[in-house]
């Protein structure tokens, strides 16, 4: 949890603290705005926890001075294997330390007794640094990219800004440096209906978060995930689409944020979210939830394996691997590691099938029957695999897996108000996307006094249907 003081959104702190930046970014001469920017960073990640600004300082340093030896000694004998094999490793040390040591040192104490041997080695009592996993994957990959060919930055002050960027520092999206330091050099001039994209952006992600999200995880999730043996069946299948829908609402939430956020700097961020539980395959799931980080994947750990180059176990070795390392960057915990392992031995078994049909994954499959069960397949897919992403240790995992199969009858001790916020979610969810285009765009034609207006009344509605709680983004804790 974080304290009033913090400015991380969606506290009040942000929404002051936000104007207060982007007005002197844009009063100070243009050569000075670089230098607002990088000191906004440093602030917010700062409201958090100043001591961890060091840590901040320590990743963006290896890969400022990372880059630069790289493309000093190209033409060296340098490969990209020593990239992966040095400064890749030496990037991590901080990641490991705060977020795998007390997991990987207790199993390795556990396995060393059951052979006999005695360790006691220490535990890490510190917090883990919030967004760690976020800004140290977005670092990584400048990197490698640097070690594949790209220039790299030389302006330390620019290079510091698009690593700790402060919409995007804790929870993403994952910008990689061909998408974000071209638009630091050039400091761009707000276009034509950037302002306006920006407003909605944030004022849909914070209605996402505090009416959507918020209320679901009070009303619905926490209490299921807490004691599951105390509901039956019923309401622990509720629980698991209203969780379903409360990590969607609450991440997609704050990338609206961060992308609308950037808008009114004048700088795009890439989309992280496309309709992810529309998918009618696990592959095409992937392609839509949290798009940056599947991208990173794909192409920093599964097309260094090898792709899809060589024959089918390598392939599927590839998959596996990937997905193994995908869920291990959610948490460190053995939950994390059979949750990727499902979802590997899911995108195998996608693949395979894939082979006979030769569709894309993306392809609309054809007829409404088709579409329909493939559709309800990979969804319920999905849901029963949260029950290890949201729950606290694997105990709790098979408590709440077996509690599925209470055939209980008891009407659902659920507030009203979440249950129809859970349906309200998910009818905006399945809407047609162009629904969603046409509402930004009748945003954007309104004047400035109108969309004020309908603002306000979005911030209403957080104050008056929110639970009052300030609840912070899932994703900070990974």
């Amino acid at each position: 949890m974080y304290s009033p003081a913090e400015v991380l959104f969606p506290t009040l702190d942000y929404l002051l603290f936000l104007p207060l930046c982007v007005l002197l970014y844009w009063l100070v001469p243009r050569q000075q705005r670089l230098g607002v920017l990088a000191a906004a960073s440093v602030a917010f990640y700062a409201s958090w926890k100043v001591e961890y600004l060091a840590l901040l300082g320590v990743v963006v340093a290896l890969a400022y001075a990372g880059s630069r030896w790289i493309e000093a000694r190209r033409g060296q004998g340098l490969t990209l294997g020593i990239v992966y094999g040095t400064v890749v490793p030496l990037m991590l040390v901080p990641l490991v330390v705060f977020k795998y040591w007390n997991w990987l040192s207790g199993d390795f104490e556990s396995f060393a007794g059951a052979l006999g041997w005695q360790f006691d080695l220490p535990d890490n009592k510190l917090p883990l640094p919030i967004g760690i996993s976020f800004f140290t994957f977005q670092a990584i990959a400048y990197v490698i990219d640097v070690g594949r060919g790209d220039p790299a930055e030389r302006d330390p002050l620019r290079f510091g800004t698009f690593i700790t960027f402060f919409p995007q520092l804790i929870a993403g999206p994952i910008v990689r440096g061909h998408e974000m330091l071209p638009q630091l050099r050039k400091l761009p001039n707000l276009r034509e209906g950037q302002v306006s994209d920006g407003l909605w952006r944030i004022g849909r992600g914070m209605f996402k978060k505090i009416v959507l999200a918020d209320i679901l995880r009070v009303g619905i999730v926490d209490p299921l995930f807490t004691d599951p043996q105390n509901f039956t069946g019923l309401e622990l299948m509720i629980g698991l689409y209203a969780y379903t829908l409360q990590i969607y609402y609450d991440f997609s939430g704050y990338t609206d944020i961060a992308i609308g956020s950037g808008k009114l700097f004048g700088y795009e961020l890439p989309e992280n979210f496309r309709r992810p539980y529309q998918a009618t395959n696990v592959t095409a799931f992937w392609r839509r939830w949290h798009i940056t980080l599947s991208l990173w994947v794909r192409h920093y750990i599964y097309f260094p394996l090898g792709g899809a180059k060589k024959g089918p176990a390598r392939v599927y070795f590839n998959l596996m691997a990937t997905f193994l390392i995908l869920g291990v960057w959610h948490g460190a915990s053995w939950n994390f590691v059979i949750y990727g392992g499902i979802h590997g031995s899911a995108m195998i078994l996608h693949r395979a099938l894939r082979k006979r049909h030769g569709r894309d994954p993306d392809e609309v499959p054809p007829g409404r029957w088709a579409g329909f069960w493939r559709w309800c397949l990979t969804f319920h897919f999905v849901v029963l695999a949260r029950i290890l992403f949201r729950s606290p240790d694997f105990d709790t995992s098979g408590e709440y897996f077996r509690g599925l199969f209470d055939t209980t009858t008891l009407m659902p001790r659920f507030a009203p108000l979440a249950l129809v916020l859970m349906l309200v979610g998910f009818a905006i969810h399945m809407s047609p996307e162009g629904w969603q285009d046409k509402a930004k765009l009748q945003f954007r034609s309104l004047d400035p006094v109108a969309q004020a207006l309908v603002l306000t009344a979005v911030a209403a509605a957080c104050l008056l249907l929110g639970t009052g709680e300030q609840l912070s983004f899932v994703y900070y804790s990974f």
